[in-house]
């Protein structure tokens, strides 16, 4: 190797050896979370050997350790130790035992890893959207008991449920990801009618007098909810079936290659029984209709 000086520049603290390939799956329902799923293969990790043996030390094999390098700094009298471009280190193997060597050794640079051949980053951000688990909306309604004919029944769903979400897919060096974001509450009310909602809707605060509240998102019913299905089947039951399905709108971005734009919309659902009454209003002194007599 000559006669020149190395010297240390610093720890890299990386560790060599085999790893496996493995794969997992899993979700996250937090508001710009993210989470891997797919499988990358494994094998040992660059930049070094992987184990003493690799590194010509007499009397270890390359199970059973784990090795550091620390990258040195050489001054021009010092060759490189191979044809590729490199460093050299002074890598110290570990064995179970306590046992550790330490060898000066060339490691050559390590190429950036290309993109896994034929990976469309459109099919692996397809992956990522089938795995984002999107909550279902909590329906609420006001009148909480039964709504009334010709009264604007308010409706929202849960607040809380209403950010993005979002989930990676990798392939390879291939890594898209899908967020899912909420857009629309379309509700079906049962009697054939419908309203769209632009956001969750506003919870109606029963602490608070009416005249002080005001919601975008309401239906007004003009029948009662009389002769409809019950679900114990007693008559004095029968309700309405609302339905409220929310729209996600979906985008996608990919590293490693390019790509991203829009993936198909996705929905939830959920579905509550309401009642509604017709209540007819008595006055206490009835006015006088006409006239008449001789």
């Amino acid at each position: 190797m000559g006669s020149g000086v190395l010297c240390a520049v610093g720890a890299a603290g990386v560790a060599h050896g085999s790893t496996g390939s493995t794969g997992s799956t899993s979700g996250s329902d937090n508001p710009g979370g993210t989470v891997t799923v797919g499988a990358s293969g494994g094998g040992s990790t660059g930049g070094g050997p992987a184990g003493p043996g690799s590194a010509g030390l007499s009397g270890t094999g390359g199970s059973g350790w784990t090795c550091t390098d620390l990258q040195l700094v050489v001054n021009n009298q010092v060759a490189p130790g191979g044809p590729t471009p490199g460093s050299w280190y002074s890598v110290t193997c570990t064995n179970a035992a306590g046992s550790s060597v330490t060898k000066t050794e060339w490691i050559p640079d390590q190429a950036a890893t290309p993109p896994a051949p034929g990976v469309d980053p459109y099919s692996v951000a397809l992956q990522a959207e089938h795995s984002i688990v999107l909550p279902q909306p909590a329906i609420n309604v006001n009148p909480a008991g039964a709504a009334v004919v010709n009264l604007p029944t308010w409706l929202w769903i849960d607040p809380s449920s209403w950010h993005s979400y979002s989930v990676s897919a990798s392939v390879g060096s291939v890594v898209a990801t899908a967020v899912a974001t909420p857009v629309t509450v379309r509700w079906s009310m049962g009697d054939g009618g419908s309203v769209v909602c632009d956001g969750p809707g506003t919870n109606y605060d029963t602490s608070l007098p009416a005249t002080q509240q005001v919601t975008g998102c309401s239906y007004s019913y003009r029948v009662s909810s009389a002769g409809q299905p019950a679900v114990d089947g007693s008559p004095d039951d029968a309700s309405f079936l609302v339905t409220a399905t929310e729209t996600w709108a979906v985008s996608w971005s990919a590293q490693g290659v390019a790509g991203g734009g829009v993936l198909p919309a996705l929905t939830t659902s959920s579905s509550i029984r309401l009642q509604v009454e017709q209540v007819e209003s008595i006055d206490a002194e009835p006015s006088v209709q006409g006239g008449g007599g001789a």
